[in-house]
């Protein structure tokens, strides 16, 4: 062991490397940064706290020399990466109160086209400016898992079961898809976990263990997988194979 660092807080984040440094946050929404060859602490930012843990870990996007994150209040903050000084920051949840604060979930970020994306449960997804931090827009769809940029294309699944395609100029939704139309969902219980774009198709994973394939263009079910009995994560591609993790296992799909 090269060496260890003890934090009063536990970590909460993804790691993002910067230069000899790392940065991660923790669970009191302080951002840290760290040098990668002996664990100094090169700089920190205290985010407003809301007394409340957060629920899942928070998201980290590093774009040349500006780190972005999201609290578990849902403020976006830009730093300078180098010293940790503030370059903007913009809630996104107005009058925030304690309950909401413990029910919000995020989520991750995802930068593109100079912008930062995230969606959440409270029926948002927001475009905002990576250099200004202006709000783009805002558009209503409940989802908290990560959307997907291609080209001026953003879609989003719903935890309902709807995929979204929204344009990324305007925000104006171009077209909703029911992707569970086609699976008896007693008592809405069957929710997704993720969802993949892959050589011209859409691949959704479920929390009862199928996967969902979707063709790109005509956004039309071409078939259902079971994978599983259980849960499956959402799809990983990697070295052109895709892979699904279980409660137990790791599932490569061909």
């Amino acid at each position: 062991m090269a060496w260890s660092k003890d934090n009063i807080s536990a970590f909460n984040s993804n790691i993002k490397i910067f230069k000899d440094n790392f940065i991660t946050i923790d669970f009191d929404n302080v951002i840290r940064c760290f040098s990668v060859k002996n664990g100094k602490e090169i700089w920190i930012f205290k985010a407003e706290n809301s007394f409340i843990k957060s629920q899942k870990k928070l998201s980290l996007v590093l774009n040349g020399e500006v780190v972005y994150f999201i609290n578990n209040l849902g403020d976006v903050t830009a730093l300078n990466a180098n010293d940790g000084s503030l370059i903007w920051q913009t809630p996104t949840q107005t009058n925030l109160i304690y309950q909401n604060a413990f029910t919000l979930e995020n989520s991750d970020l995802v930068f593109a086209n100079n912008s930062i994306y995230f969606s959440n449960n409270k029926n948002e997804i927001f475009s905002i400016d990576a250099t200004s931090g202006i709000v783009n827009w805002k558009q209503t769809v409940n989802s908290s898992l990560i959307p997907t940029i291609t080209e001026n294309l953003i879609f989003s699944v719903s935890e309902e079961g709807y995929l979204f395609i929204i344009d990324d100029l305007t925000g104006n939704i171009i077209k909703i898809t029911n992707t569970l139309k086609n699976i008896e969902n007693k008592k809405n219980k069957i929710k997704t976990t993720g969802f993949l774009i892959a050589r011209n198709k859409i691949y959704l994973s479920l929390n009862n263990g199928k996967l969902i394939k979707i063709d790109n263009e005509n956004i039309k079910q071409e078939k259902i997988y079971k994978i599983t009995n259980s849960y499956i994560s959402k799809p990983y591609y990697f070295n052109k194979n895709m892979y699904l993790l279980s409660k137990s296992s790791i599932i490569k799909f061909n």
